[in-house]
């Protein structure tokens, strides 16, 4: 397990972390029950600044003992899982660790690559047998990465990909007329630079840092749905340790409904760990520039709740969201189309989705006419309506 001790100085890595051990240790597990064979692609490995001898405070290591542990489960209710582990670094001396990490994991099998990813992938893709269920994760230390020679392992069915935005970097050279031509090859589909000048130009003022992100974000995000024919993409950022500032955007690509419930289930767990550890570090910096301890103790338990207050307007737009997408009666569409749909949009659980379908019912604003005495949550095979103006007002 993680544990933030071992992250003394990069705390957002800590937070990282935390998701991908939550959500590799559930997608793992489950994905083994129906595929024989797992695979985990780690195009960038590293290791960067670890603290752990078995490399635990690493995206590969995390992935290793997820894979490791779903396999041991498995065996002992008598299924044999085969596990394997593709790991790819092109820095000489981080690879010279990375090189003796399969001594370290014997039941599971992994190949080391000491190259560029993009020159080792489409020898990886075909080393990865068809019914495998395969798991990529891109995690560049830098943001100029072509997307479209990732391209064939985007488009890989029975797949799902984690990509490391970083937004930060991105952000600033999105405003450098030499770093557009990276841009253009991270973004390639649709014309991001246009969007942005448009909105820059229709507020004189100038954009909020919201307003531009969320820009820069939604054109990731189609360009992620285009390659890999994802219907699901998701996103979940990661905040500075000390500042109130994106550092980076993990996206998340599946096209099952059941990827983006875990997703939303796991991020919601990995953003509480992140409000508290950032509290916990701010009050250090504090500390440290000060140096005051006790006035500061409870610093996070003084300010406001930024991510209560986050959740609550998510929850709203979510609502928004499901009546939006609700076809206004007497057309209908079934509720396991609209769910998805709405955690894929905003930072909120499937069973919150429910909570605010029950309102909404209550309301008289959403109609499910399959609705099923005794039943307190809509079943997937309801038809779902919008209630008409004319039938609230009645």
């Amino acid at each position: 397990m993680v544990a933030l001790a071992d992250y003394t100085g990069r705390e957002q890595s800590y937070v990282k972390h935390v998701f991908l051990e939550l959500y590799l240790e559930r997608l793992v597990h489950k994905t083994a029950s129906a595929y024989p064979h797992i695979v985990y692609v780690d195009g960038f490995a590293g290791p960067w600044q670890s603290a752990s001898e078995k490399f635990e405070d690493t995206s590969f290591g995390i992935a290793l003992n997820a894979l490791r542990r779903a396999k041991a489960s498995w065996k002992a209710q008598g299924r044999d899982v085969q596990v394997t582990a593709f790991l790819v670094e092109r820095g000489v001396e981080a690879y010279k660790e990375l090189s003796g990490v399969p001594a370290k994991y014997p039941d599971v099998e992994i190949k080391t690559y000491s190259a560029d990813f993009r020159a080792v992938l489409p020898d990886i893709l075909k080393e990865i047998p068809a019914g495998a269920f395969a798991f990529f994760l891109i995690d560049p230390k830098g943001w100029r990465v072509p997307l479209s020679a990732l391209a064939a392992m985007l488009a890989r069915p029975h797949s799902e990909v984690i990509f490391n935005f970083m937004f930060d970097f991105i952000n600033r050279a999105a405003s450098m007329k030499d770093a557009v031509t990276g841009l253009n090859e991270l973004m390639p589909c649709g014309d991001w630079r246009a969007v942005l000048e448009a909105a820059e130009g229709a507020h004189p003022g100038g954009l909020t840092s919201e307003e531009r992100k969320a820009i820069l974000v939604d054109a990731f995000a189609a360009n992620l749905a285009h390659y890999g024919d994802y219907e699901y993409v998701a996103e979940t950022t990661v905040l500075r340790p000390v500042k109130d500032r994106p550092l980076y955007c993990l996206f998340y690509a599946t096209r099952h409904p059941r990827g983006i419930e875990v997703f939303r289930d796991c991020q919601a767990e990995a953003m509480k760990e992140q409000s508290k550890t950032r509290a916990a570090t701010k009050v250090r910096h504090v500390e440290a520039k000060t140096g005051q301890a006790e006035m500061f103790q409870s610093l996070h338990d003084m300010g406001p709740d930024d991510l209560t207050a986050f959740l609550k307007a998510e929850r709203a737009a979510a609502a928004q969201t499901l009546l939006n997408l609700t076809p206004e009666q007497p057309d209908a569409v079934r509720y396991e189309r609209l769910w998805p749909q709405v955690l894929a949009r905003h930072m909120v659980r499937k069973t919150e989705v429910n909570r605010i379908a029950v309102q909404l019912r209550a309301e008289g604003r959403l109609l499910f006419p399959d609705w099923e005495k005794g039943k307190r949550v809509p079943q997937p095979h309801y038809r779902t309506q919008r209630a008409s103006i004319g039938a609230r007002g009645r």
